[in-house]
């Protein structure tokens, strides 16, 4: 299974600016230094508490924000990755050859007609439906947007038509305005303008939060049934472990802007490895029938991302820290077969 989207070192930080001038004293590190790999047909799971960096991840990956520092690789070859990978870590990390490289497959070097061309193959549905879609424009011109834009088709009504159908909306719909349907029918409106431009891409920014549970289940069954169809790739952002659980097949766990664990689903739940994803996992509810795990309660707060701990930053609530955590940042390393987990004292736990 090939890959598809690369990040090598991405940042994004937001700068705060104080005083009368109004000069920058400080950043929020968003995201501070993630690499990823996403191979084509998958789906990854992103999970962590709010306020870690999720979807600022997704939106930067995208280009809907501009990354501070670091590479956006979307559908480069193999041997071109590798080789933007060999100059960066030597000291032609400013040579023409990786300038070259860089302007043909790095997204955050992207801009104009070039930039709006790749959005084609990328796009992302929005965690809250009722805030995503103009409630003054019809569903049938919400949908049929993305088709005028990159002019991808005349006959835009049977498109819309027969992408509304797919998402289990019939024609009756083309005619209203999203404030007529339910939470999860305009969740449904919003899958169907993604996939008006026959994206390889999506990034599903938390699509199921705000829905209720039966109509969760029937929106997930719907993605897992698209993702077959089209061959589609999703990085699929929640906070919920049960429903990452349910339709990933690889999960990434973020904290503080940096992802410490990455595994198959099964291994994320069977051999955790690093204490704050077992912390999470500690917290799903279970029923009573069930005998009951300890619950893992991590004291203190998420520090703030604009002055992040130094070593370790999970280190102040970790109850296994110790003092090579505090002083020395642990780096993303292979610990088992595709396993990889950013912590001092991995093979411990």
């Amino acid at each position: 299974m090939d890959t598809i989207l690369e990040t090598k070192d991405l940042k994004k930080y937001y700068p705060i600016l104080g005083g009368v001038l109004r000069k920058k004293i400080g950043d929020v590190k968003a995201v501070d230094g993630v690499n990823l790999e996403i191979k084509r047909g998958e789906c990854l799971g992103l999970v962590g508490e709010s306020g870690c960096g999720k979807t600022t991840l997704g939106k930067t990956i995208l280009r809907l924000t501009d990354p501070t520092e670091g590479y956006i690789l979307f559908n480069a070859p193999f041997e071109k990755r590798k080789r933007i990978r060999e100059l960066c870590s030597s000291q032609n990390s400013h040579s023409s050859e990786l300038n070259l490289l860089r302007r043909e497959y790095d997204l955050s070097t992207f801009r104009g007609k070039k930039l709006k061309g790749i959005r084609k193959k990328m796009q992302i549905v929005f965690q809250d439906p009722s805030s995503s879609l103009n409630p003054r424009m019809l569903i049938k011109d919400i949908v049929g947007e993305p088709l005028k834009i990159h002019k991808m088709t005349k006959k835009i009504d049977e498109k819309v038509l027969e992408l509304l159908q797919r998402v289990g909306l019939t024609e009756d719909h083309l005619f209203r305005y999203p404030h007529e349907f339910s939470g999860g029918q305009r969740q449904r409106i919003a899958i169907a303008r993604a996939l008006a431009t026959n994206p390889d891409f999506l990034v599903l920014d938390e699509p199921t939060s705000a829905l209720d549970v039966s109509v969760q289940a029937q929106i997930l069954n719907l993605l897992k049934d698209l993702q077959k169809e089209f061959n589609l790739t999703y990085l699929f952002i929640t906070h919920h472990l049960m429903v990452v659980e349910y339709i990933a097949k690889r999960i990434a766990v973020m904290y503080l802007g940096k992802i410490i664990e990455l595994a198959s689903t099964r291994d994320i739940f069977s051999q955790t490895r690093h204490p704050y994803t077992r912390a999470l996992i500690s917290a799903i509810p279970e029923p009573e029938v069930k005998p009951r795990k300890k619950r893992i309660i991590l004291t203190g707060d998420v520090p703030s991302p604009v002055n992040p701990p130094s070593g370790c930053r999970f280190h102040p609530r970790c109850p296994y820290a110790v003092d090579k955590c505090k002083k020395e940042e642990p780096l993303l390393r292979e610990i088992g077969k595709e396993h990889f987990v950013a912590c001092h004292r991995a093979e411990e736990i």
